[in-house]
């Protein structure tokens, strides 16, 4: 076998050679060089290491900057190695050499952050009880790749840091620094091509994270913080996200640092902040004004319109605004009008009007209307069909008999025009 495959590869390197150039990339033998590649590649694609591993050494030694190949495939193949070994002492030696391996692709083909951070998993997965240097190596990766971080690089990170602060080598205030900072850099990436991937971290950082911060906690790390640096932005951003994350709205210094940064940095994140934290002490007004402060700041439609249904929400249940609501509602179906969601607050809200919907019908007409909003909603947009199947018989339940119908000398099918405050055109239906 390894003769016929010498023979194959005579005749590529040839070939190779002819292209071949003396100096850094193939070293000061190029056609050993090249042969030994041949050889390898062959070798570990029938995955025959004890017959790869030779020729592979011998690239790595002597033309280690010749391709990639060797440092990818060679890393695989004692990754394997590492996988298989019995012995203890052995595996540990595979687990040296891989470290070397990918610190020498570093030095010949770059990617430090990227390849730092395949370190650090390598080590969390064959060393784990090297916690400190899986740390400092994930660490010095995110730091290196920022938004770049891949998301298992950033999930590991912050669970290593978990199980440091369990062996008392960190406080839990370096926990939730670290918390924070993969927060951000998780966040920055949903919106991505691989976002499934970073919602799995997302999820899995919140898991670990859970009882790691009550809002005690927070309130008793930041408060020291913000007293110390009352003017910081990123020291107030930090404590918005951590606090709103946490559900902490009613800390003090969650309003105090949520009003210090809107005023310096005015965003619409921070105006839902600051809505979503009077609308839990129920100061309504000013809630309703930062909403649409926010609605103002916001560029992203999508982001706007929920903002929109939640300005709509929040009129309908507590101020019992009818019409207001509706208007934010309408506004959210003018600039995503694909979307389900409005008719489905429309139909919600005129629901909740029936009360004050004085008619011959004592009310029942508000419950023809959401229905036939509810009805709009699944048409526009199947993912409400549900929802909106669910709210229509509830509705109809509340329709009046036909023989109340028929005593005020109307008929089921006729068009109606409801006489209160939804002044809209629909049709009589019965029980």
């Amino acid at each position: 076998m390894k003769k016929f495959l010498l023979i194959a590869i005579a005749s590529l390197i040839v070939t190779s050679h002819a292209n071949a150039q003396s100096g850094p990339k193939y070293g000061t033998d190029s056609i050993t060089c090249i042969t030994n590649i041949s050889l390898f590649n062959e070798y570990f694609k029938q995955e025959n290491y004890a017959d790869a591993i030779e020729p592979w050494r011998w690239v790595f030694n002597n033309c280690p900057a010749s391709t990639k190949r060797t440092y990818l495939n060679g890393a695989a193949m004692f990754e394997k190695k590492i996988v298989d070994e019995k012995n203890p002492e052995a595996k540990s030696k595979y687990v040296d050499t891989l470290m070397i391996i990918l610190d020498q692709r570093i030095k010949y083909f770059g990617e430090e952050g990227f390849v730092t951070g395949r370190k650090g998993l390598a080590l969390y997965d064959y060393s784990p009880e090297k916690k400190a240097e899986i740390n400092t190596l994930l660490k010095k990766s995110v730091e290196l790749e920022g938004t770049k971080s891949g998301p298992i690089v950033l999930y590991k990170y912050f669970q290593v840091n978990t199980e440091l602060y369990v062996e008392k080598k960190i406080t839990k205030e370096d926990v939730i620094d670290v918390y924070d900072q993969v927060s951000e850099l998780i966040e920055a990436n949903m919106t991505g091509p691989d976002s499934a991937n970073y919602d799995k971290s997302r999820m899995n950082v919140e898991t670990f994270f859970g009882p790691f911060a009550s809002c005690e906690d927070l309130v008793g790390i930041y408060t020291p913080r913000l007293k110390a640096t009352p003017d910081d932005p990123a020291l107030l951003r930090k404590i918005v996200n951590l606090f709103g994350k946490k559900g902490c709205n009613e800390a003090p210094i969650y309003m105090e640092a949520a009003e210090k940064l809107h005023k310096t940095e005015p965003s619409a994140k921070s105006a839902v902040s600051l809505a979503r934290m009077y609308n839990a002490k129920g100061q309504t007004a000013k809630a309703t004004t930062y909403l649409n402060e926010a609605v103002e700041l916001e560029s992203d439609i999508d982001k706007k319109a929920n903002l929109l249904i939640e300005l709509s929400d929040l009129y309908m249940r507590n101020l019992k605004n009818y019409s207001q609501a509706r208007t934010y509602a309408q506004r959210a179906a003018s600039i995503k009008p694909n979307w389900g969601r409005p008719w489905i607050m429309i139909g919600d809200i005129y629901f909740s009007s029936s009360a004050s919907c004085e008619d011959e019908f004592n009310g029942a007409s508000a419950f023809w209307a959401a229905s036939d909003k509810y009805s709009k909603a699944k048409s526009i947009d199947g993912s409400f069909a549900e929802e909106a199947n669910r709210k229509i018989a509830a509705s109809s339940k509340y329709y009046p008999k036909q023989e109340d119908i028929f005593f005020l000398g109307m008929k089921v099918g006729d068009s109606y025009t409801i006489k209160c405050w939804i002044g809209e055109t629909t049709t009589i239906r019965a029980k």
